[in-house]
């Protein structure tokens, strides 16, 4: 099954194109790492294939509408600072909220979550109280929890 799917992909700033001609297939369990310097238009392909930044040609994603992305689609975007005085927990059960599932399976993400990536010492504390580094591992933490067969994350480390 493919998780994304862009043809003949590009994306204009004002009048200037910035992306042309941009066609691939990534299935659904592939890495991939888009590599370039700043500036090359990395972090505009991802706005770009999501539908948040005008577009031309074909992206599945672009195509969804905001819940069905959710479902399909995790986003960790660059700017991480999370100014939100929640929980560390509640950020990640933020991340369940397309799925509208029940609260049991839910619960059962979360804390495979806060395991997987040891937050059990951040659990209880408010996610706007942490360091940088804590902060985007909650963040991408969140990003898993979505359970997406696509996981788009800008500057990762």
């Amino acid at each position: 099954m493919s998780a994304l799917i862009l043809k003949q992909f590009g994306v204009k700033r004002g009048p200037c194109p910035v992306l042309q001609n941009i066609s691939f297939e990534l299935a659904a369990g592939e890495f991939v790492g888009l590599v370039g310097p700043n500036g090359a238009g990395k972090t505009t392909l991802m706005r770009g294939m999501q539908g948040l930044l005008p577009h031309s040609g074909f992206s599945n994603l672009s195509q969804m509408n905001t819940a069905q992305r959710a479902l399909h689609a995790a986003w960790m975007p660059q700017e991480r600072e999370v100014a939100w005085p929640i929980l560390v927990e509640d950020v990640l059960r933020l991340g369940r909220a397309p799925h509208r599932s029940a609260k049991a399976v839910d619960q059962a993400a979360v804390d495979a979550a806060i395991e997987q990536f040891s937050l059990q010492t951040m659990r209880t504390r408010p996610a706007d109280q942490l360091s940088g580094g804590e902060q985007a591992r909650v963040l991408l933490a969140r990003a898993v929890v979505q359970q997406t067969l696509l996981l788009l994350a800008d500057e990762p480390i």
